[in-house]
């Protein structure tokens, strides 16, 4: 925005053209509102799986899955089939569980 008014006022007591400044701060919102719509399509989730009836030592208790979705629940939805019976929980995968991405199950 600075860069704009910089570039439109370059010559000293020359005045800024503010309706040519609000075209251009409408198109940088236009593109980041899409570059941000586009993130928000492909946002990945970790879904942990978890055996209500296993006990919490056993090495099959947690399964990690990884899969893109809209919504936590979209990803929920995607996993419910991989492991019926058990507890799901889904997480964004740049969260506090992302370490768990690289053991992750991939599911598109």
């Amino acid at each position: 925005m600075i860069r704009t008014l910089l570039k439109m006022a370059t010559e000293p007591g020359e005045q800024i053209d503010l309706a040519a400044w609000a075209r251009e701060l409408e198109v940088e919102r236009a593109r980041v509102d899409e570059v941000n719509n586009r993130r928000i399509r492909r946002r990945g989730f970790l879904v942990f799986a978890t055996d209500p009836d296993a006990d919490p030592d056993a090495p099959d208790y947690r399964q990690v899955y990884a899969t893109e979705a809209d919504t936590p629940a979209k990803a929920v939805a995607k996993i419910r089939p991989l492991a019926e019976g058990r507890r799901l929980r889904a997480y964004l995968a740049t969260g506090h569980y992302s370490d768990q991405l690289a053991d992750a199950r991939w599911v598109a």
